[in-house]
């Protein structure tokens, strides 16, 4: 059960009780990030060694970069899809800590399995499985954040977790880049997935699912006019005493006043009981139809869908082929091309960095500002990352090496947070499994549908270099999307707090109306 929303750091509340919520949260997001990072490091333990594998099973180049750079990853994405929106619809309405640990033990028992393969076949549908976490984890994660951070604060926590997901895909090709050579490219798949099965576990013993709608801004200040009308919520979470002179409440007057406030005090946990079953906004856990063409009908929604499937083909690009590329196509050793990826994924944690914190900054000053550094920044990408594509091979200067995969990886950090914050700031809080939902089975489908479309274009155009010259467009489109989002995303909040505003007040309205029949005269 979670916790109410009368024990989330009330100003009145004792400073244990501060630092003890402090505690629970910190302990919320290490599990849950420590497990985004190994989660997110099975993702590309294949490519490093995508040629090693394709003489093991007698492929070809071309059946190389079809068979286990685009047909895999789309297997790995299309479960993760469909996955995706079952995973986001469920954390609506279940307990997030063990619908997490579900979606994480199938997904990394899929992994460790992969260690036994011995054919594609069986490579293939154990790759196709893990997918399942990967896709089904996100929405339950960003959801669980926007419970414990301000609208102000979440573009920080969600860089946060997306930099959790870079270092676990940076972490995942340096094992498979460094250990492949030497081990075989089976280990690094029981490396990752055992520690991340205990996670999870550890996380499903030990962490409560956080209250819904808790951190909302209108459920904040009307916690405040409750107590600036005269409740004393000192000891919020048990029967209070309410400061009324004796001699105008009788003892069961004053039973009345405590349970009134006791239901004033917990507006949250009955959001928490409307979604498992009760009516919230005056809809029931049948009317999911209704909340995704409400989602759709959000041009905020809309323009975050639209970014995600072109910008994530580029992705596809860096994490399925660009080491093999790299080790293969311009002369690297596998382990040159494995610290030349990881330098993009240096610059992809501080581009991370800079969203989240550049998106606080910006929103503080005005909510629509964030989008136009999420645009600038993933159009800028694609310049350093066609020089990396073009100019870098293995006679290229380290330093020059470095900075462009430093400075491409930057570009494209810098909007993944910012996007999942705004996601977060313009939905209610049961609805953000289904959008994160959306938002993902539209990556999804550029994740998987990118490496097939680059392996295709890689046999129609004649070659890696000029197919992923084209690929690399997509985060124009990616970009464009996000600058468009400026127009609508100020609107589009603003109408989310007044829809939460209006129904936090029919909720508190009986309560208030049986407090002043008992004010003194």
């Amino acid at each position: 059960m979670s916790t109410p929303l009368c024990q989330e750091e009330s100003e009145h509340a004792p400073p244990e009780s501060k630092d003890q919520e402090r505690r629970r949260r910190n302990w919320i997001v290490f599990l849950y990030g420590i497990t985004t990072i190994l989660l997110f490091a099975d993702q590309n333990l294949l490519a490093p060694n995508l040629t090693a594998i394709a003489k093991e099973f007698g492929f070809d180049d071309d059946e190389r970069d079809k068979k286990l750079g685009g047909d895999i990853a789309l297997a790995f994405f299309l479960l993760g899809a469909p996955a995706s929106f079952v995973v986001g619809v469920l954390a609506d309405k279940w307990n997030r800590s063990l619908l997490f640990a579900m979606t994480v033990g199938i997904g990394e028992g899929a992994c460790l399995a992969t260690f036994f393969s011995t054919t594609y076949q069986q490579l293939y549908v154990l790759r196709a499985i893990t997918g399942f976490s990967v896709g089904g984890a996100l929405p339950i994660i960003f959801s669980v954040l926007a419970d414990l951070y301000e609208a102000q604060q979440r573009p920080a926590a969600a860089a946060g977790v997306t930099m959790g997901c870079g270092i676990g895909i940076a972490v995942g090709q340096g094992l498979a880049g460094y250990l492949g050579p030497t081990f075989g490219w089976r280990l690094p798949f029981i490396v990752v997935s055992a520690p991340a099965l205990i996670c999870a576990v550890v996380l499903l013993l030990t962490v409560k699912d956080p209250e819904r709608g808790a951190k909302e801004k209108a459920i904040i200040q009307q916690r405040e006019r409750i107590g600036n009308e005269g409740i004393d919520d000192s000891s919020c979470g048990s029967p209070c005493d309410i400061a009324m002179a004796p001699t105008f409440l009788d003892a069961q007057e004053e039973k009345d006043e405590k349970d009134a406030y006791n239901e004033m005090n917990s507006i949250t946990r009955e959001l928490e009981e409307a979604v498992n079953g009760d009516i919230l906004w005056k809809q029931r856990w049948g009317s999911n139809i209704r909340t995704l063409t409400s989602l759709l009908s959000t041009p905020t929604v809309v323009l975050m869908m639209l970014q995600g499937a072109p910008g994530c083909v580029p992705w596809g690009i860096v994490n399925t082929y660009l080491t093999d590329y790299l080790a293969t196509d311009r002369g690297m050793t596998v382990e040159g091309a494995t610290t030349t990826v990881l330098m993009f994924g240096v610059g992809v944690s501080a581009g991370l960095v800079v969203g989240g914190a550049g998106g606080n900054y910006l929103y503080k000053i005005n909510p629509r500002y964030p989008s136009l550094l999420a645009g600038c920044m993933a159009i800028f990408g694609c310049i350093p990352l066609w020089i990396l594509i073009n100019a870098i091979d293995s006679e290229s200067n380290i330093v020059l090496m470095t900075v462009v995969s430093f400075v491409s990886g930057l570009g494209s950090g810098v909007t993944g947070p910012i996007v999942k914050a705004t996601l977060q700031n313009i939905t209610l809080p049961t609805s953000r499994g289904l959008a994160f939902a959306l938002l993902n089975t539209f990556d999804d489908f550029g994740r998987g549908l990118g490496p097939v479309f680059v392996a295709m274009l890689i046999v129609q155009i004649g070659g890696r270099r000029q197919a992923f010259n084209v690929g690399v467009l997509g985060w124009i489109l990616c970009g464009l999307f996000n600058l468009l989002v400026f127009f609508t995303v100020e609107k589009d909040e603003q109408k989310m707090q007044a829809i939460l505003s209006q129904e936090v007040a029919r909720r508190v309205e009986p309560q208030k109306k049986q407090h002043s029949r008992h004010d003194p005269i």
